[in-house]
């Protein structure tokens, strides 16, 4: 049984597509003008089906059945019947579900400035630089699913966009074991992670804590700055920061390096260092987060040409017996 959508069944249209148990009634030459696969699509023979138009004669209309789901092919027609493709999401945060069918689609019938507006959300929310990431409220777009990650990671390995893999394979790790499950899309079909990806996810996991423990050990290296006054009591402090983390293994073991350097210290922990030291801790840490950062496609194990990797540096040693000044 096939039925009319309910959203794209045109009075005047000149072509039927068929997807699933769905028909849509839309505008044949619209469509060609979009998709050069579409337009050698129309120009096969297909079977015609007379039908109204408006309320004085009928046509005939070529019906012609398409591989898509209902719900993925909804997405495309919004776009194309509006004709708003230039700005697409110039005033509005799309969904997952409608990125994913845009990149799809628009990589199946070759519209490519839909694949470049929807890319360029993913890079917006998914970016290359550190600065620009660590500024987002969070590492997922404004109402995805954190396991819709696993989503953005098979759209870049479609298009060949490697530089949404580590923000994106970053997410999959956050997202916890749910991206084994894989993601439920609109048509009730699931969307999982290749194998090789899901192996990223698994081999990087304890890579990233490993980084984690480097940025905290790094960051309280007890070591004063060159400007401080008070070496001993600052040395101290440091110190004391990294030994107040013994009963708080689970900051040590945490998948994320990028955390707020209050997180590193366990709750009311105050310290107690200069103001210049206080200042050096800061430095230190954002050094190791931008570090860390550079060295992610390393510690994800994938290749993403064109990413820098800068290598954070110890701090050195205090010299022989400034240990006891």
């Amino acid at each position: 049984m096939l039925y009319n959508d309910g959203e794209f069944w045109l009075g005047d249209g000149t072509v039927i597509l068929v997807a699933g148990t769905i028909e849509f009634r839309v505008y044949k030459g619209l469509l060609a003008a979009y998709s050069p696969v579409l337009k050698d699509l129309f120009a096969r023979k297909h079977p015609v089906r007379d039908v109204p138009l408006g309320d004085e004669h009928d046509i005939p209309c070529p019906v012609v059945r398409v591989s898509d789901s209902p719900d993925d092919l909804r997405h495309l027609l919004r776009v194309c019947i509006a004709g708003r493709m230039r700005s697409l999401y110039d005033a509005r945060e799309p969904s997952f579900h409608e990125i994913s069918a845009c990149i799809r689609l628009g990589e199946k019938y070759q519209i490519a400035e839909l694949v470049s507006q929807s890319l360029h959300v993913l890079r917006r929310h998914f970016p290359s630089d550190f600065d620009v990431w660590y500024k987002q409220p969070s590492w997922m777009p404004p109402n995805w699913d954190d396991v819709q990650a696993l989503g953005v990671v098979n759209l870049a390995r479609l298009t060949g966009e490697s530089s949404l893999l580590p923000a994106a394979f970053i997410a999959c790790i956050w997202a916890g074991s749910a991206v084994v499950h894989g993601l439920v899309r609109e048509d009730g079909s699931r969307e999982t992670l290749s194998p090789d990806d899901l192996a990223v996810c698994f081999n990087a996991t304890s890579r990233i804590h490993e980084a984690t423990v480097g940025v905290i050990l790094r960051t309280f290296h007890p070591t004063p700055c060159k400007e401080c006054a008070t070496r001993k009591v600052c040395r101290t402090a440091l110190r004391d920061a990294l030994l107040s983390l013994e009963g708080h293994v689970r900051v040590l073991t945490n998948s994320d390096p990028f955390m707020p350097q209050a997180q590193f210290l366990p709750e009311g922990h105050v310290l107690g260092v200069c103001a210049q030291c206080a200042s050096m801790v800061r430095e230190r840490k954002w050094k190791e987060r931008r570090g860390v950062w550079g060295k992610l496609p390393e510690l994800l194990g994938i290749e993403v040409p064109g990413w820098i990797q800068p290598i954070p540096e110890l701090p050195p040693s205090p010299p022989k017996g400034e240990e006891a000044a």
